[in-house]
């Protein structure tokens, strides 16, 4: 019997009309071959592997009376009239007509009683400014947040992709264990009741390192600001910070990873500190041009990854950390250093709290309390009113660095599209694809319609910052290669001895 564990449900219960918890993908690939129909040779593709993947043979089985988390069962029957969808763009079928698809695609939740997920095959796609030929097509994927994590859908599109661009042939199904579990009332039952009585144990087990884990928390707030309660302030209240509507803005933009990367290593920092920095500098121009930028520095929750190296498996492993992102700062470069210097702290709290960081939880009744309490906060306004823990959610999800192919089409980009939430209006997550980083955008239509306006300033601050460590270099070189000056020679006076 597979349960979900304490994390994947809560996508579950958090989930409500306003706030589908799917997390999605939008890849641009290039015309199909030999004149084949995009959709009926990638459908073909995908029903060759499904079996592969066994999240997509999953579906939901509810506890007796809701007490406990939810189980996945084998679903009888893949619908693949619901699961691959076929939609055409109208002439001329450029970026802006594709957004406007994915932005609806995306409002629209899964229907739990389904395996949890779903691709949509868009033909028609052509935009010659970003490289789209006439014939290209974009695959839009969505699968439930409670199904899989970022990682986990990298992985599934390793099995659904090819590496060269004639297919592999798909693995026999004898090779392939697919649960065939279906546990009845009483199974359920004890097994409920048998996780409670477990997770109070480990509860109990893990005292001491929860005390040691706060006593590292303290001690580091304490070396790093000297007072304890700052690392206790909300973040400063914005349009990002509000209850969200159902209606989706999404927004695209693409970095050189090579010019990122070399931005890391000349200033000393890493990939994401730069990151964080672009979208710093990116949200301090939009909330400049709108009149709402706070004094104090934005703060955006990174999700970090508790995935092992070659951890396949779909579960959601991940906890979160809080940084400062420096749109109180104008300079792109002093904003990058105090980043890196936020980044540090940030990680430094959270190798505190990792070994003990709840990776599940389970009490009497959870699904249908904390379904109540999000259902709550969906239909009220109080979001709106609380103080927030953080402004925005940026999410760096490590992709192929190889060409992937479907169907013999080679995908040119690949674009996340990730969650909006209640109290957390914008999202952005990036994705890395052989050379590219792709930045996919989403957030609430109402509260940030033209969040794409914030994608522009993305590939903006990066050229300023890219600017800004050049000119830094060269004054370091030139300051460097200067000879150094020979001290004066002191006079000397040659002063007669008294006779």
């Amino acid at each position: 019997m597979r349960k979900l564990s304490g994390i994947d449900a809560t996508f579950l219960y958090m989930e409500t009309n306003e706030t589908p918890m799917h997390i999605s993908s939008l890849l641009m690939c290039e015309p199909a071959q030999k004149g084949e129909s995009p959709y009926e040779a990638l459908k073909a593709q995908i029903v060759e592997r499904l079996h592969e993947i066994p999240s997509f043979h999953r579906k939901l089985k509810h506890t007796p009376f809701y007490i406990d988390h939810p189980v996945w069962v084998d679903a009888e029957i893949v619908d693949l009239d619901y699961h691959i969808k076929h939609a055409r763009l109208p002439e001329p079928g450029n970026l802006d007509q594709l957004r406007m698809i994915v932005q609806g695609l995306h409002s629209v939740p899964l229907d739990r009683e389904r395996p949890l997920w779903q691709f949509t095959i868009i033909e028609g796609v052509e935009d010659p400014a970003f490289g789209l030929k006439k014939g290209s097509f974009a695959l839009y994927t969505k699968a439930h947040h409670a199904s899989i994590d970022g990682g986990a859908g990298v992985s599934a599109m390793d099995i659904l992709s090819d590496q060269e661009p004639t297919p592999r042939p798909p693995l026999p199904s004898n090779q392939v264990r697919l649960s065939k579990e279906d546990p009845g009332f009483f199974e359920l039952l004890g097994g409920a009741y048998g996780k409670f009585a477990q997770q109070q144990y480990d509860m109990l087990k893990m005292t001491p390192d929860y005390v040691k884990a706060l006593r590292k928390i303290v001690k580091n707030s304490i070396e790093d600001s000297g007072n304890l309660l700052d690392n206790l302030k909300p973040a400063p209240k914005t349009r990002f910070n509000v209850r969200i509507q159902k209606q989706r803005a999404f927004g695209a933009r693409t970095l050189p990873i090579k010019d990122v990367i070399g931005i890391a290593k000349s200033t000393g920092t890493t990939l994401n500190d730069v990151v964080l920095a672009i979208c710093g500098g990116a949200l301090r121009s939009y909330l400049q041009r709108h009149d709402e930028l706070p004094k104090r520095g934005l703060v955006a929750a990174v999700p970090v990854s508790l995935r092992e190296v070659g951890d396949k498996s779909g579960a959601n492993q991940v906890a979160s950390m809080n940084c400062e992102i420096g749109t109180d700062i104008a300079d792109p470069l002093a904003r990058l250093k105090a980043v890196n210097k936020n980044a540090k702290r940030a990680k430094k709290s959270l190798a505190a709290i990792k070994d003990v960081f709840p990776k599940d939880y389970s009490f009497f009744g959870a699904p249908v309390m904390v379904t109540a309490m999000a259902q709550m906060t969906s239909r009220t306004k109080l979001v709106n009113y609380m103080p927030a823990a953080m402004n925005v959610a940026i999410s760096n999800v490590p992709g192929s660095r190889k060409p992937m192919y479907f169907a013999g089409s080679k995908v040119i980009s690949n674009f996340p599209v990730s969650i909006a939430t209640h109290g957390c209006a914008l999202n952005i997550t990036l994705t890395s694809y052989i050379d590219r980083l792709d930045f996919g955008l989403i957030a609430c239509k109402v509260a940030v319609p033209d969040v794409q306006d914030i994608a522009d300033d993305i590939l903006k601050e990066f050229n300023l910052l890219k600017k800004a460590v050049a000119k830094d270099t060269t004054e370091k070189t030139d300051k460097s290669s200067k000879p150094a000056q020979k001290p004066a020679a002191k006079s000397v006076k040659n002063t007669a001895k008294a006779s």
